[in-house]
């Protein structure tokens, strides 16, 4: 039996499709956005005058997987761009309805195909499967839950915690999970036939929130991988000079529960010669409590995938003092990049003592600590950037696709 895969956004779904079509398992990959440069809206970036077209090109970019089958691919038309566009112009109510109203239109096309006449299995990402898997179980058709977080109920709790102590870095959509998201989540659990996690925390939440044995045996750690292709043709990374600073880099969504808050501290207490420090991506924080800091951030919005190895691959250390994390796959491309890392136990296990440092907690004094036994002790540092490549190799993609192999095998799909 193939396995359809869908995600209306992206998330590491392409990698999942690309192992299956690899396997020769994939039934049809449905997504919001996939880049093809003869199709609309694509083809706006070869009309488009100068700085406007290039500018499209690189956002376009971001989501181009040129190792898939286009033919194997559904998207779901322009509802994706126009959510996006609205998004980044503040209009929220109008982002929300439009996001609903995608992935009411994306969710009708795959129950028409679970309607067809071809058999196949399900693989669903949280939040966009309820429906699905709920006609899936009635027709009889296998279901995975490729679960890209934590359980929220265990979120909600750890953020209420951190927001008391930290409550002017949070804007007010970080705060909390509805109470409907977390039914919902919990229905997907329920319609499961097993769900996939990325890191043993994140398996622990749900074991936590749930207290559900029959949960607990679907429960099963796949870990992500990293993009291969993008990240082959890096130089091997340089000793660090010993009278120049430490470059650290902190990419991803810029937010209280990724832990931005003790890196900007921490950065604050270092002497500038010592140590500089990079943001790379959505800033989700409010602008007052960013403002302090940003004189010691080199602060770049969000860039296209391809750009990401050069940046890493420009830094010699890869924070991410998370709270609260379903994996961090870019723990495995810091990794790729030559980086060491610093990161906490709330993500997947990627830091190994010979690649760097594994925070004992998720504090400012942690994170700072950390930063300057980098600083401090060059030599180590250079250790741990040797052997990055040597670790990276434990999260290729040859890795995840046999992982995949070996689950359809247990369950008989």
């Amino acid at each position: 039996m193939n396995v359809a895969v869908f995600h209306p956004g992206t998330q590491h779904s392409w990698q999942t499709a690309l192992a299956l079509q690899q396997l020769g398992r994939l039934e049809w990959y449905a997504t919001s956005i996939f880049y093809q440069p003869d199709r609309w809206p694509y083809r706006l970036e070869q009309v488009l005058p100068g700085a406007v077209g290039q500018r499209l090109h690189r956002e376009f970019r971001r989501f181009s997987h040129p190792a898939l089958d286009p033919g194997l691919v559904r998207t779901s038309g322009a509802t994706e761009w126009l959510e996006r566009m609205a998004s980044r112009a503040g209009f929220r109510n109008l982002t929300r309805w439009l996001d609903r109203f995608g992935n009411d239109r994306f969710i009708s096309g795959i129950e028409r195909d679970l309607r067809g006449p071809e058999r196949f299995a399900l693989w669903g990402f949280n939040a966009s499967s309820e429906r699905s898997f709920a006609l899936a179980r009635q027709l009889g058709r296998p279901c995975i839950l490729d679960r890209t977080n934590g359980d929220f109920r265990i979120y909600n709790a750890m953020m209420a915690d951190v927001a008391s102590a930290y409550g002017e870095w949070f804007l007010p959509t970080e705060r909390a999970e509805p109470q409907a998201n977390i039914e919902r989540d919990q229905r997907e659990y329920e319609l499961a036939d097993r769900i996939l996690v990325g890191s043993p925390f994140a398996e622990g939440t749900i074991r936590d929130a749930t207290g559900d044995p029959a949960i607990a045996g679907k429960l099963k750690v796949l870990n992500y991988c990293y993009d291969e292709a993008l990240f082959a043709n890096l130089p091997k990374p340089e000793d660090v000079r010993a009278d120049g600073p430490v470059k650290f880099l902190f990419l991803g969504l810029v937010i209280p529960r990724k832990g931005i808050q003790h890196v900007l501290e921490a950065i604050a207490r270092i002497p500038r010669s010592a140590a500089e420090l990079t943001i790379v991506g959505s800033m989700k924080i409010p602008p007052k409590a960013f403002a302090p800091y940003a004189d010691r951030v080199s602060y770049v919005p969000t860039v296209a995938r391809a750009d990401v190895p050069r940046i890493m691959a420009d830094h010699h250390v890869f924070l991410l003092p998370s709270y609260f994390e379903g994996a961090g796959i870019t723990l495995y491309e810091a990794l790729a990049a030559g980086c060491a890392l610093i990161q906490s136990d709330r993500c997947t296990p990627a830091v190994t003592p010979e690649t760097g440092i594994l925070l004992p907690e998720v504090s400012t004094e942690a994170v700072y600590e950390a930063m300057m036994a980098a600083i401090e002790d060059r030599a180590r540092l250079n250790g741990w950037r040797a052997q990055a490549h040597e670790r990276a190799r434990e999260f290729t993609f040859a890795r995840y696709r046999s992982n995949i192999a070996a689950l359809l095998d247990e369950m008989r799909i």
